[in-house]
């Protein structure tokens, strides 16, 4: 994994100097990078050897099992972020410690969020920098390492399974399905840029929000970030949001299984879809009865963006009216689908936890009564249910106990910012109310909440399971 991003470093070395870079200036800081590559390739060389070492004295453990893969995601993506950190501590703006790991950490788990409060003073290298850690970590860094180095399919399965949602146990062969995964999210990386760049963009602006928009990550390259782009390119790339937020096995089946058959089987996405044409439509109403005076592609832009944990902002969403502003808030803990590349809770877990109420509330009066819970046309187990809530509960209490903290920290703030903020990191979203949708909302905050923030992040991306683990007795125990 480490080995990946120094390889990432040197694709983004590259990048900064063959992209012509327009209106942000700035040179590379070359001395800053190869410091940052070195310290990431030799690290990861050390580890690949200790690794292979270990695996010469116990040749028998050739297999991974559960607590093992989550041990090494949870240890491997802690490690990742401090890796992913390193440029903006060692090239301008020489970032704190807090704030380099707080913009690392964001990135790789494609939050968005930033403490960087004018992005266009940043140097060319560091904003692709940002776009390139989005999109890496917009399907996962375990994904690219299993399709990359990965030859075991049941270790492979377990970290993926570990990491994120993108697992299936319907697929045969999990590398060759995260292989094609990967094509799609190059294939829809390039459409996505190349649409940008004729609809207007830039080069370098074409570039950094082509690997943003599908990584559903929502760093961008403008202190205004898309608001000032026009209304085409705003459609644009409401539609490639979208598309990275729907659940990529879903791409995979259309060519092999029947329209008719695609509904049942992929029941979240058409839920998905319809969640946000409802609050698109109420948003639109509002606007057609003078409550909302913004444009309306504006509107669909930002709701989308926030169903889709994208984080971009089209236009100023603070003066929206409470109706508007709870929508945008209930979207951001919903979030997209499973096997996708947007945040949240998911789509797929909200539609359970409704199925699962309205199981208990029948049985309390038919206790004998035997109603199996089915999601994409098929049955849920008692494992996926409590899985289902585990999560969920840990998102309810951390959520809670997070603004409880940050409210300590920051108690100049309101309730609201310092709610939607520990939200917005908990959901990989970015963007925030009150204090925290300005642009120095993040940026001005204490060093304790930027790491209370990054804890948050990394909690969220990894579904809590994998990081709290981190801290059981029984996980390091030896049997």
């Amino acid at each position: 994994m480490v080995l990946l991003l120094g390889i990432a470093m040197g694709v983004n070395v590259g990048l900064s100097l063959i992209v012509p870079t327009d209106r942000h200036q700035g040179g590379l800081e070359l001395e800053g990078w190869l410091i940052s590559l070195s310290i990431a390739l030799g690290l990861g060389v050390i580890l690949w050897t200790i690794g292979w070492v270990m695996r010469k004295k116990r040749p028998e453990a050739q297999v991974m099992r559960q607590r093992e893969a989550i041990g090494l995601v949870g240890v491997g993506w802690v490690t990742c972020s401090i890796v992913a950190s390193l440029p903006y501590c060692l090239c301008a703006p020489y970032a704190s410690v807090s704030s380099a790991l707080f913009e690392g950490v964001s990135g790789l788990s494609t939050t968005g969020a930033t403490i960087f409060a004018d992005i266009e003073s940043l140097p060319p290298s560091i904003l692709i920098w940002r776009s390139l850690t989005q999109w890496v970590g917009g399907m996962g860094i375990l994904a690219m390492f299993v399709v990359i180095l990965s030859g075991t399919s049941v270790s492979s399965k377990t970290l993926i399974g570990t990491e994120s949602s993108m697992s299936n146990s319907d697929l045969a062969s999990l590398r060759q399905t995260m292989r094609r995964v990967w094509l799609f999210y190059l294939i829809f990386t390039i459409i996505c840029g190349l649409g940008l760049k004729v609809l207007g963009l830039t080069t370098f602006q074409a570039v950094n929000h082509g690997l943003t928009c599908v990584a559903t990550g929502g760093f961008g390259t403008e202190n205004s970030s898309a608001a000032e782009f026009s209304v085409e390119i705003k459609i644009w790339m409401i539609f490639f949001m979208i598309v990275g937020a729907i659940s990529f096995p879903f791409y995979l089946a259309i060519k092999k299984v029947p329209f008719r058959e695609l509904r049942p089987r992929f029941e979240e996405v058409w839920w998905f879809l319809g969640l946000a044409f409802v609050v698109c439509f109420i948003l639109m109403l509002q606007y057609w009865l003078g409550q909302l005076n913004d444009h309306p592609v504006n509107l669909v832009f930002n709701a989308v963006s926030f169903v889709t944990s994208t984080g971009y902002v089209g236009s100023d969403y603070g003066n929206w009216t409470r109706l508007a502003t709870a929508l945008l808030i209930l979207l951001m803990i919903v979030g997209g689908c499973a096997g996708s590349t947007a945040g949240g809770l998911k789509v797929g877990r909200i539609i359970l936890w409704y199925r699962f109420a309205r199981r208990g509330l029948q049985q309390t009066f038919r206790p004998k009564l035997v109603m199996p819970i089915r999601l994409n046309d098929s049955s849920v187990s008692d494992v996926g249910l409590n899985r289902v809530f585990l999560v969920i509960s840990l998102f309810g209490f951390f959520a809670i106990t997070g603004t409880i903290a940050l409210q300590l920290l920051e108690p100049s703030y309101s309730l609201i910012g310092n709610l939607t903020a520990v939200l917005s990191c908990l959901g990989n979203t970015g963007p925030a109310f009150g204090e925290m949708a300005t642009q120095e909302g993040f940026a001005n905050t204490t060093v304790g909440s930027k790491f209370l923030f990054i804890l948050l992040m990394i909690l969220g991306r990894l579904e809590y399971v994998a990081l709290l683990v981190l801290f059981s007795r029984q996980l390091w125990k030896k049997y």
